[in-house]
């Protein structure tokens, strides 16, 4: 069977670094979302805004959650733009 292709191309180390990426930070804005949304609810009685990682709270340990989550948005959304820019 020599000269048949493979099902599956293989995929260019940029795509499966940044599926890497993607995979691990998704799970880290899922963890601080979780608390955050936890912390909030406990402290104001309902859901946190949609745009919870944009706006400042002024509570010392919601702003331990959001603002990680925040710092990471950039990585996620690069690694995301080089995942589906592959060829």
């Amino acid at each position: 069977m020599s000269g048949r292709q493979p099902m599956i191309p293989a995929m260019p180390i940029v795509a499966i670094a940044s599926l890497s990426i993607l995979i691990g930070v998704s799970l880290f804005l899922w963890l601080f979302g979780q608390r955050f949304s936890r912390r909030y609810r406990e402290t104001r009685g309902v859901m946190p805004p949609m745009t919870w990682m944009f706006r400042p709270t002024g509570d010392r340990e919601l702003e331990r959650w959001r603002r990680p989550a925040l710092a990471i948005l950039p990585i996620y959304l690069i690694a995301l733009v080089l995942y589906l820019s592959r060829p």
